[in-house]
């Protein structure tokens, strides 16, 4: 049988086949309002950034609580340890903490305990997460005490006056320091640099190998022309001097030294030195103390001799 198509009537196989719109078109035809999606977005941005400034510095969970304090030998710890924790206890503004591992003032903690304690000569700071930090100190030398112009202060291994003398105090008393005296009477200041550290190392070794080598007694109290001049005078507990120079080793100044004291003098007229200068190498140079004595006596010897000698002949003019 054959079916004729109908005029009017579209041919099914003709049609054209209805448009279908995807999920996502129909999503993009929804209608949307921009001004509160805007400000959806900006709660949730301000929420978020909140949170993370209270996170990061307001929360107990970045606060430091444990303060690891190394190096404290002649200071004591506990004072170091209770000035770093007062300076954490502070506040920026007066309302941000600064014992926050991000906010932790590592220049001021360095700066108050360099101003506080002399004897401090570096600082060093380290952050560990989330809530320790690690404070590192290293003390000063303490090697002699300078003296001039009557004010002394005490001089560290660099070679900086970093703090007055006072002889009162147990650190003076305990560790029996050399006192070195500059006879020029130059003035100096806190914080000058007064020495260099190559003439620092040959006074304090020159103090040690002496007593070690020739067992000689010496005071304490070491004398100077001045700042600039590389010789150093040394009292022995026996009355007289001895003389060096920085320029020339130790070793061989004592060799010298030991030699004169076996050939030159004996234990009877070693107290009758006044000086021996060592500041020439490989020579000694030494003075009696009745050397002058002797010296004044003849000369008045020959006066009297001369003023003798000069009486008859002016009786005679007078004759």
């Amino acid at each position: 049988m054959i079916w004729k198509r109908k005029k009017g009537r579209p041919d099914l196989l003709s049609r054209s086949p209805k448009k279908r719109k995807s999920f996502f078109e129909k999503r993009e035809e929804a209608p949307e309002d921009p001004i509160v999606a805007r400000a959806i977005f900006r709660v949730l941005i301000l929420f978020f950034v909140t949170a993370v400034i209270y996170v990061l510095f307001f929360s107990p969970f970045l606060g430091i609580k444990n303060i690891y304090l190394q190096g404290t030998s002649e200071i004591k710890y506990e004072e170091v340890y209770q000035e770093a924790d007062r300076i954490l206890s502070e506040k920026y503004f007066r309302f941000i903490p600064k014992d926050n591992l991000i906010l932790v003032p590592e220049e001021e903690i360095k700066s108050r305990l360099l101003n506080n304690f002399k004897k401090i000569s570096s600082v060093e700071i380290k952050k560990y997460f989330p809530d320790r930090i690690e404070i590192k100190i290293v003390e000063r030398k303490t090697l002699f005490i300078w003296c001039s112009s009557g004010y002394c202060h005490i001089i560290d291994e660099k070679g900086y006056a970093y703090m007055g003398a006072d002889f009162e105090s147990e650190q003076l008393k305990q560790n029996h320091l050399i006192n070195l005296v500059d006879d020029s009477s130059k003035s100096v200041a806190t914080g000058d640099k007064v020495l260099k550290e190559e003439y620092i190392n040959f006074v304090v070794n020159l103090r040690d190998e002496l007593r070690k080598e020739t067992g000689l007694e010496i005071t304490d109290e070491f004398h100077t022309q001045s700042r600039m001049a590389e010789e150093v005078k040394v009292a022995t507990s026996e009355g007289w001097q001895l003389i060096f120079s920085s320029v020339i080793p130790i070793d061989n100044s004592l060799q010298s030294l030991k030699t004169f004291l076996e050939k030159q003098v004996n234990e009877d007229n070693r107290n009758k030195l006044e000086y021996v200068d060592l500041r020439a190498e490989n020579k000694v140079y030494y003075k009696f103390k009745d050397e002058e004595q002797n010296v004044n006596e003849e000369e008045q010897k020959d006066e009297e001799e001369a003023i003798a000698e000069d009486k008859p002949k002016k009786e005679k003019k007078k004759d």
